[in-house]
């Protein structure tokens, strides 16, 4: 019973390993033809790590828990959080800089409001 849990810990090993997530622009910018914006919109998006990560010489052990927990963990962690950090400054930047932004609307309806009084 040990083995055939450990051969199914392998196969989904196996599906998962070598690869990382990765930040990248997002191939729809929404809202950039009405208002040009600095920032851009991120996605997290996977890709194979390519080249050797362990040798002969490495501990079995270790390096499949390096390349199958690790590596894709990790790289969740860190790729996700600079997605969630970098669209949260797109997200401000369009609420504070374009027409239809709370900001701007808002003031346009301040101002129109104390230009009647």
């Amino acid at each position: 019973m040990h083995l055939k849990g450990f051969i199914a810990f392998l196969f989904i090993l196996t599906l998962i390993s070598s690869c990382a997530f990765v930040p990248e622009v997002s191939d729809t910018q929404e809202y950039y033809a009405d208002c040009p914006m600095f920032t851009k919109k991120l996605t997290l998006s996977v890709t194979k790590v390519q080249g050797e990560i362990c040798d002969d010489d490495d501990n079995l052990e270790a390096c499949l828990l390096t390349i199958g927990v690790i590596v894709p963990a990790g790289s969740l962690i860190v790729s996700g959080s600079l997605v969630l950090a970098g669209n949260t400054l797109h997200w401000l930047e369009y609420e504070s800089s374009c027409e239809n932004g709370f900001v701007i609307k808002n003031y346009n309806k301040l101002k129109n409001k104390l230009k009647r009084t």
